[in-house]
Formats: structure tokens, sequence, C-alpha cells
């Protein structure tokens, strides 16, 4: 048996499940976490429309209206299984009795669970970002996949002008991106996702200057996001990773932008899988941990295991646009 409590699976699963997304995580933000317990991911996928209903005469049967375009689509979910081993002075700590002993033991491994799951976080983060922009990759030593959120072409589009170039047409382009998604959706855009270099771009534009006062300046630097511009809401997203090169790689770079509807209900989807660990409850899903000991050499291992897909349920709702003109 585990020396502490805490390392008991159950108890270790519920620590790791209690753990929030770093509040830094934008992307993971947006997705409503929901569980599902099938080895693999389908889902619909809706695109909206703005029909009307018609007229009839009473005491005649309804008339039939179609279903709203549905297509179907099936993917692997994304499989995550890190661990970490303890140090013999954990292990000391883990075997001595007293409460001092007990007390290190346990911050230790919270610290080291708290750690795989920020790690763990960062990387929902980072697909979730990547399922925005329309296309889930995956390019791992041992893992190389594509996941395409169906993005129609019209919802990618590329400005006309570069909006580093002052007279680039910025406000014709995003009022273009509302009337987009509002006319495929029939929900209005609300949110807009962009880095500090790309803000910086509407700060410089000659059209925009008249319109962007102190106001938004002065909310910009006091909270990062500039709320009512042109209609919505506009989020500055500087976040990214470091990868194995030891190397920053940004979630937007100086060409994206992501602009999102929020007032379709169900439309940003993050899938909880099944654990495929054998120690793990039957038909558990979403995060699962647990830990063992060896016996030669002498250590202490943690385990944490999820299964996770970030799917767009009406990819409508979104534009990712291309801020470069070639």
């Amino acid at each position: 048996m585990p020396e502490l409590t805490l390392l008991e699976p159950t108890v270790l699963t519920g620590l790791i499940q209690k753990y929030v997304a770093p509040p830094e995580n934008v992307g993971s933000s947006i997705f409503s976490r929901r569980d599902y317990p099938f080895a693999t991911a389908k889902w619909d996928v809706v695109s909206g429309n703005r029909y009307i209903a018609h007229p009839t005469m009473p005491n005649r049967e309804g008339k039939i209206v179609g279903q709203m375009g549905i297509g179907t689509k099936t993917a692997s979910f994304i499989y995550v299984r890190e661990k970490k081993v303890f140090e013999p002075t954990t292990l000391r700590w883990l075997r001595e009795p007293g409460e001092l002993a007990r007390a290190n033991a346990e911050a230790c491994v919270t610290r080291e669970t708290q750690d795989l799951n920020v790690r763990l976080e960062r990387l929902v983060d980072l697909y979730c970002w990547q399922s925005l922009k329309g296309t889930i990759t995956i390019n791992e030593p041992d893992i190389k996949a594509t996941v395409s959120m169906g993005l129609p072409g019209t919802h990618t589009p590329m400005v006309g002008v570069s909006w580093s170039d002052i007279a680039a047409d910025i406000i014709g382009n995003v009022k273009a991106w509302k009337q987009l998604i509002a006319n495929d959706t029939g929900a209005a855009a609300t949110d807009v996702y962009v880095n500090s270099v790309v803000l910086g771009y509407l700060w410089s534009n000659t059209a925009i200057k008249a319109i962007l006062t102190d106001r938004y300046k002065e909310e910009y630097y006091r909270t990062g996001v500039i709320t009512g511009f042109m209609g919505l809401n506009w989020h500055v997203v500087d976040g990214g990773y470091v990868n194995d090169s030891d190397a920053f790689v940004p979630h937007l770079d100086d060409t994206e932008l992501i602009m999102i509807s929020k007032g379709v209900p169900g439309a940003f989807i993050l899938y909880e899988g099944l654990s495929a660990d054998e120690d793990a409850p039957t038909s558990h899903t979403g995060k699962f941990s647990k830990s063992w000991e060896s016996k030669d050499p002498s250590a202490r291992f943690v385990l944490v295991e999820y299964n996770f897909l970030p799917i767009l349920i009406q990819p409508e709702v979104v534009v990712s646009a291309d801020l470069v003109h070639v």
C-alpha cells in the first residue's frame, strides 16, 4: 500500500482533476469540456442557415423542414501519458513517521503532480488554438496525424493589403468577417484574438487612429483586453510554449487573427475520452493518475494520463485570417 493516502489512485486522480488550467491558457478557456465515453471521437458538424419559416393555412398539416446541414467527422483522441520519478529524499519522507515528514511528502507529491498537469494543460491549449485555426497537427517522432475541423475556405481569408501597412483597410476587413459569421450562423461575432504586434497595427493605422480613443488604450494597458471596439472584444494573446529546442513558440504570430462568435451554444467542445490505463475505473473519462513503487532501483513513480480532442461543432463561428498579403 502507498505510504500516503494521497498516493492512492482515486485520491491522486481527484487531486489532478481539481487542478485548473493556468489563466494564461486562453485557447482552452473557449472550449467546454465534455465526457465522451467511447474509444473514438465522432461528432456532427452543423452548418448554420438564415432561412425563415413559411406561413400556411389553419387545419393543414405542417410543412416539412429539412434538417440543418449536418456532416459527421471521426477522429482518434489525442493521448498523453507522462510520469515522474521521485527523488530519494521524498522516498525517505514517505517512509518516515511523524507529521513533518508527512507534510513534506505531501507537498512534494502536490508540486510534482501540479507540474505534470501544467505540462498537460499547455498541450491542451496548443491544440485548442490549432482547432480554432482549422487543423490540428501532431508531429512527434512516434506519432504523426492531422485532424481537419472543416473550416470553409471563406472562413480562412487573406487580406488584400497587409495590416502592417498603415493604409490597410482594417476596418473593412473586420466588418466583412463579422458579416461572414453573421450570414453563415445567424449569430454575431463577439471576440477577436491577436498578439500585441497585430494590436500595434491598429494603433498605427491611419483610419483607426481617429476612432481608437484613449479610453481603449487605457483599458488595454490596464486589462490586456479592449471591449466593444467595432462591436468586438479584442484579446491580446502573447502566450505560447517552449519546445524541446528551448525555443519559444507563440500560439498566435504576427500574421494571424482569430474571430469567433460565442453566441452559438456548444460550438466549441473539448471531448474528454476514456482512460486507456488498465488500473483506471471502468468507463473512466478525463484525467487519470496513479502511483507505484519500484524495488530495484528503489523509486516512486507518479503518472498522469489524458485522452482528449478539441472540436468545432459549427466551424462557421470561426474566421481564421491571414493578415499578410502575398
